[in-house]
């Protein structure tokens, strides 16, 4: 037989107990460094959350109202496309002050161009679409091509003998 170089190792037994305490140890470690990430400015910017802008999209029988916050936008910097089924909100923030040596302490607004694309439930009547400007909100108002009709129906459940 030939030598073995490498000495043998023993496992060391462990308690059940040892075990599950380790477990609660490496949950609580994942917790913190999950804490800490959620924590860090890049992840609060809007591009990287729901969206930016963020929308509230509602819809009664005959339109359906897409409201987004451009808040400190000038309306001549948005631009407003509508299909049938979509809405598309393009728009570009500018920074006002362009210092180039300035040393942020913290700086989360958002600068620069975005575009975001908002599928709409039913389909519209494209060449009727209105969009208003007030107090930093853009407010899309979207004819509907039908009127709203009940999207539920019954139906009969059959007995197989």
């Amino acid at each position: 037989m030939a030598k073995r170089l490498i000495p043998a190792r023993r496992e060391r037994s462990v308690s059940p107990a040892r075990r599950l305490w380790d477990l609660f140890d490496l949950r609580s470690d994942l917790d913190s460094i999950f804490d800490e990430l959620m924590e860090t400015p890049l992840l609060t910017q809007p591009f990287l959350g729901g969206g930016f802008p963020a929308v509230d999209v509602a819809e009664n029988e005959n339109e359906i109202i897409v409201k987004a916050e451009v808040p400190g936008l000038d309306p001549k910097d948005v631009d407003v496309k509508v299909s049938e089924d979509a809405v598309e909100i393009r728009g570009e923030t500018k920074d006002e002050l362009e210092e180039k040596d300035a040393g942020y302490y913290r700086r989360e607004r958002y600068y620069g161009s975005f575009e975001r694309v908002i599928n709409l439930p039913t389909k519209v009547k494209e060449d009727q679409v209105k969009a208003t400007y007030k107090n930093g909100i853009l407010t899309i108002t979207l004819p509907k091509t039908e009127p709203s009709k009940p999207k539920a129906r019954k139906v009969e459940i059959e007995v197989s003998k």
